[in-house]
């Protein structure tokens, strides 16, 4: 993996967590990207064990983290 999509991946998963407004098109253009490439990361982070919600086009990480109890 090169350098400038770690750091993508880096910042969008900052922006997940505290993303509450942002929008999937909107995340994709602050992080210069595709919104495909913005879904293809999303689909990384779930594959890694990440919960990833989504309400309408809105995107977060979910606070409760792996090992975690309610």
């Amino acid at each position: 993996m090169d350098q400038p999509k770690i750091e993508r991946l880096l910042q969008l998963m900052k922006m997940l967590a505290d993303n509450v407004t942002d929008m999937a098109s909107e995340l994709a253009d602050r992080l210069d990207m595709s919104v495909r490439t913005l879904y293809r990361y999303i689909d990384t982070f779930r594959e890694a064990g990440f919960v990833v919600k989504k309400q309408g086009d809105v995107f977060r990480l979910d606070k409760l983290q792996l090992g975690e109890k309610k």
